[in-house]
């Protein structure tokens, strides 16, 4: 009886043995393991400060990422993605030469999964100091204020930062760009925006060790209406001896200026004095620059390509000239109806001086030389001949001529 119960419970044990061996057969067959690899799993950094507390800073070299081959179910391999795993470099477990070991955890089902690291199984550092350095705030504005307006001027507070970070980022360091849109307004803008760190080459630079002693940067930008006024300017002073100055001249005649709305009111021309030609025996040329000290207080140019007011002097020789003429070129005034006779048909000679681009096309037309006999009775009489004023040329001698009036 006692061997019979014996073989009874041997016979339920191997059933259940056996049970089990089925169920894990075609547990097998229908939810079989598989392999799958995972690429791109960021690696997290922790315990940063076992690094940053000896005063160094750290560039990461390789191991940012890692790849993984995962070894489980189907039914739970199957149905996970990168982000389903946690990859961390623990920095109190660094090396001498500066490696940290990676360690990847699944998110869950921790326990029925096998995960092996790809090639990258570290994460390789490049040690550097730490510095710091004061660096200057550049304002940057973004679009253009609405016509008849231009920018007066541009705060920043503070203008100078003093950021903390790797040597090797921070010996890049060109400028703090504080950023303003401006595009269209009529009126002052004051606003905080967030200081961006750039290089010599007009690159961010971006890192999580960077520290700022300030979040943001207060900026405050004038905006002043627009205004065209002439300019004035003058020459003083004569040529050498046997010299004249046929023409002075400056470009532009105006300019387009800004100013507070006080002395844009008052402001028609900005007077530039005068320039010195005395003793001059050529030409004169000078460039004279608004922006350097020339403008009047408060007052901007709106285009600083128009910045230089360009001056020109044309000196030249004195020179002589004679022109001859009859009598028929002779106007007569106060003739009436009387008749006047010259006592010679030939030529009358005038003598004018002057410049000479201003007086070698001259013709005796141009001086319209002409007598009054208003006043004479008849008879003989010697009068003078008159001439018209011709800008740059002086009449040195004119003639007498004899005539009859009948």
């Amino acid at each position: 009886m006692k061997e019979q119960k014996n073989n009874n419970m041997r016979i339920k044990v191997l059933s259940v043995l056996i049970a089990v061996l089925i169920w894990l057969l075609v547990a097998n067959i229908n939810d079989p393991v598989r392999k799958e690899k995972f690429t791109g799993i960021p690696v997290t950094i922790i315990n940063e400060n076992a690094l940053t507390d000896l005063g160094y800073a750290y560039e990461v070299v390789e191991g940012d990422q890692v790849s993984i081959t995962v070894e489980g179910k189907n039914s739970i391999v199957g149905n996970m993605s990168a982000t389903d795993f946690q990859a961390v470099a623990d920095f109190s477990k660094l090396s001498e030469g500066d490696a940290v070991p990676i360690d990847v955890t699944a998110k869950k089902y921790a326990n029925q999964l096998e995960i092996t690291l790809g090639n990258v199984n570290t994460m390789k550092i490049k040690k550097d100091q730490v510095i710091s350095v004061s660096v200057p705030v550049n304002i940057v504005l973004d679009g253009e204020v609405a016509a008849g307006y231009a920018v007066g001027s541009t705060t920043g507070t503070p203008n100078l930062v003093k950021v903390t970070g790797p040597e090797n980022l921070l010996s890049q360091a060109k400028e703090i760009r504080a950023e303003v849109d401006i595009d269209g307004v009529t009126h002052d803008v004051t606003t905080a925006t967030e200081p961006i760190l750039y290089d010599k080459e007009g690159k961010e630079i971006k890192s999580s060790q960077i520290n700022m002693d300030t979040s943001l940067i207060e900026v405050s930008v004038a905006v002043w209406k627009t205004k065209m006024v002439g300019i004035k300017l003058q020459s003083q002073g004569t040529p050498a001896a046997g010299y004249e100055m046929p023409s002075f001249d400056y470009e532009p005649k105006q300019v387009e200026v800004a100013a507070p709305d006080d002395v844009l009111e008052d402001l028609s021309v900005i007077d530039l004095g005068t320039v010195s030609v005395q003793g001059l025996k050529e030409n004169y040329e000078k460039d004279l620059n608004l922006n350097e000290d020339l403008l009047p207080e408060g007052v901007i140019l709106v285009d600083d390509d128009a910045e230089d007011v360009k001056i020109k002097a044309t000196i030249e020789k004195r020179v002589s000239r004679k022109l001859t003429f009859t009598s028929d070129a002779i106007r007569i005034q106060g003739i009436g109806k009387r008749k006047v006779t010259f006592d010679r048909a030939n030529k009358y000679v005038i003598k004018i001086d002057g410049a000479e681009s201003r007086i070698k096309n001259l013709k005796i037309a141009d001086f319209s030389p002409w007598i009054d006999i208003s006043d004479l009775e008849a008879g003989e009489h010697t009068v003078r001949i008159h001439v018209l004023d011709v800008n740059g040329a002086t009449v040195s001698s004119t003639v007498q001529i004899k005539l009859t009036i009948s």
